[in-house]
């Protein structure tokens, strides 16, 4: 007999421990419960799987004007996808990509369900984690706006964001934006 929709909601808060609203909106499809659930089962990871259902995934339905029933998974795909969504998640939590490339990925996945690490491979995006090139590209950056380490040495904290954004631009968007803040804070002592 199949599990009552009120059912899966107590065993998703229990089991997943994830926030009852999450939990009502996941279970509200079958197809977002397969996903969260294929996905849960191979990287373990249920809050991370819900915040990626709830916040992007909702997004793109909304923004292609879809129900999540909509999604055009089949039972193998939803392995498939659920697959793609998990290795994404560890791709973020290793830091071999930042939040704003894996929301590109995850778009991609989305859509054309790619396999985000030949996807990250193929285009270049994984995040630059050498200092030596990282602090060269932030010494540029320096260099080149004056204005803006007058303003942060003046005690206008604000301006170390452009300094940042100046970065990440610089590194394309794949600079770890902790690390860059980290690196600016020596560089301007």
């Amino acid at each position: 007999q199949p599990e009552l929709r009120s059912e899966k909601l107590e065993r998703y808060k229990k089991e997943y421990d994830i926030p009852e609203y999450d939990a009502e909106i996941i279970t509200g499809t079958k197809k977002m419960a397969d996903i969260f659930e294929a996905t849960t089962a191979i990287c373990n990871k249920p809050k991370k799987v819900s915040n990626w259902l709830m916040v992007e995934t909702m997004r793109l339905l909304k923004e292609n004007e879809m129900e999540a029933e909509d999604i055009s998974f089949s039972p193998e795909k939803i392995t498939f996808s659920a697959r793609n969504l998990a290795k994404l998640i560890d791709l973020t939590d290793a830091g071999t990509i930042n939040s704003s490339v894996a929301k590109e990925v995850f778009e991609e996945i989305f859509k054309n369900n790619i396999d985000p690490e030949k996807y990250v491979e193929e285009k270049g995006l994984k995040t630059v984690s050498d200092d030596g090139a990282l602090r060269e590209v932030i010494e540029k950056v320096v260099a080149d706006n004056p204005k803006s380490v007058e303003d942060y040495n003046s005690g206008k904290k604000k301006a170390i964001g452009f300094l940042v954004g100046q970065t990440m631009k610089a590194m394309q968007g794949k600079a770890d934006p902790g690390k860059v803040n980290k690196i600016l804070m020596e560089i301007l002592g």
